[in-house]
């Protein structure tokens, strides 16, 4: 099996947000409820959960979680003071099942193989039950064919022995003799019958084995499919769209955006990109932005690129509130996952080259240490990523931090992890920032001096040492000119000697 069919429902029930099968199903566990005689938020609060999601359960809105369903006719046996009836519990199970069939075939289909699995297992159990009791009674038969044959032996001997006696007695003998023999053999017999029993027994509790070896297999892998797909959804891609559409004539804004987060991690890919689609087609760019950075916060790259290139198609020149993105995937990138978003988002054109330079950008910038920043940016440039690309980056990493160390201590940390070129690449824009004014002599200049003095012995000669050697001149004399004045402002003259070969 490689693909979970979803299933349809009729349009005229999507269009009141309704499917059949989960109304039906709602108002089962509404008429439970209600014998409970008490608010349905009172409820919510002593099962631990959001009276929404209550609401929504009973209104028939949503497909309750087993757990619910199981936990609701605990409360109502308590409340009552008796059991169900089988027959009422039956009937709940097979609406729930109905409902789950209609919301997810796939985990339908995985419900259905799970009681099949319990059943063979049973089914097992019992095998295995009659095999130990045939293998048992079949050492009683042949303990009492040895005995009888014991008896028989006996038998002889005496008949040997009294054979001088008189006819009476031997004829007593050879009669009892018989009668063992034939007991004996009748044994036998029932013991071969025996015999070919368990040898039936054994076949089938071999048979219910191997049932349900095939059967857990076939769970496992449905449910690694299920899990590749996503979480379960809870009713029909349709119909949830229909009810968002209820939710915001209603008014029910937060509640519907809370729908589509929770629709953002539940839902398969395939049906996380249909809701892009169709919140862009119905023009509603916040919810459409939202939703997708919700995707961009929550799921693993391989469901994100896919998302954000569907909500790319609709929009040429840039894309709406941006920023919600860019800081929605910045916020969770890490080193083991930057280059596949650099370089994924890069792959998607033009905005999402865009995206990509400001989406390594501010992850650089939120880090704590400038070691963080420079693993960031070596994974980055490990692929297929465009030196192009970072030469924006490193501008704004420039610019932004004017008059601090932060730049320089980026640029080192690249020169000693191999990449010089994205080294002088910080550098040269630390240059292209101070001619835009934004590195002005001062209270700045001492804060970058202040900064460097903070530096162990060993990393200002590392820093020195690879401005005089691999930086552009204009770059190494800028360096040593804001050093120079750090240290008239300061009164400090520690760094100059270190410095001096900058200016030489």
């Amino acid at each position: 099996m490689t693909e979970v069919a979803r299933s349809a429902v009729n349009s005229s029930e999507v269009e009141r947000g309704e499917v059949p099968e989960l109304a039906r199903l709602g108002n089962m566990l509404r008429d439970l409820f209600n014998i409970l005689g008490i608010s349905q938020r009172q409820y919510a609060y002593r099962v631990g959960r959001v009276p929404s999601d209550v609401s929504r359960f009973l209104g028939g809105r949503r497909r309750p979680p087993r757990d619910f369903v199981d936990r609701l006719i605990s409360e109502v046996e308590t409340e009552q003071g008796a059991a169900l009836t089988a027959e009422a519990r039956e009937k709940i199970e097979a609406t729930w099942l109905l409902a789950l069939k209609a919301c997810d075939p796939g985990e339908y289909r995985l419900e259905s193989l799970r009681t099949e699995l319990a059943r063979a297992r049973r089914d097992t159990e019992r095998a295995n039950r009659t095999v130990q009791g045939l293998q048992l009674l079949l050492e009683q038969k042949e303990a009492q064919v040895r005995e009888a044959g014991r008896e028989l032996a006996q038998l002889q001997l005496d008949w040997v022995a009294e054979r001088a006696d008189a006819t009476r007695a031997e004829i007593e003998l050879c009669l009892e003799r018989e009668s063992v023999t034939t007991s004996r053999e009748a044994l036998l017999r029932e013991i071969e019958d025996l015999k070919s029993t368990l040898r039936e027994a054994r076949r089938q509790w071999a048979e219910t084995e191997e049932r349900c070896r095939e059967l857990r297999e076939r769970v496992l892998r449905l449910e690694a499919e299920l899990a590749e797909r996503g979480a379960v959804a809870e009713v029909p891609l349709e119909a949830f769209k229909a009810q968002l559409e209820l939710m915001w004539e209603e008014g029910s804004f937060p509640e519907a955006t809370r729908e589509l987060t929770e629709a953002a991690w539940a839902r398969p890919v395939d049906e996380v990109v249909d809701l892009v689609r169709w919140l862009v087609e119905k023009g509603g760019g916040g919810s459409a932005t939202a939703f997708v950075a919700d995707v961009c916060r929550l799921c693993p790259v391989e469901v994100v690129l896919p998302v954000v290139e569907e909500f790319m198609a609709g929009y040429d020149k840039y894309l709406p509130d941006e920023h919600a993105l860019v800081d929605a995937i910045a916020a969770r990138v890490t080193v083991r996952d930057v280059a596949a978003f650099c370089q994924g988002l890069a792959d998607l054109g033009r905005l999402g080259e865009h995206l990509s330079e400001s989406v390594l950008t501010w992850a650089v910038l939120g880090v704590a240490a400038p070691s963080d920043a420079v693993d960031l940016i070596v994974q980055a440039l490990t692929g297929r990523w465009s030196p192009d690309l970072f030469r924006a980056v490193a501008g704004e990493i420039a610019y932004l931090n004017a008059g601090r160390p932060f730049p320089y201590l980026v640029a080192l940390g690249l020169f000693e992890a191999g990449q010089p070129e994205a080294a002088n690449t910080i550098l040269n824009e630390v240059i292209r920032s101070s001619r835009r004014g934004r590195e002005t002599p001062g209270e700045e200049v001492g804060v970058l001096y202040s900064h460097l003095r903070k530096l162990d012995e060993r990393s200002l000669r590392t820093l020195f040492a690879f401005i005089t050697a691999q930086a552009p001149r204009e770059t190494a004399e800028r360096f040593a000119k804001e050093v120079h004045l750090g240290a008239a402002l300061s009164g400090d003259r520690s760094l100059l000697d270190c410095v001096n070969q900058l200016s030489t």
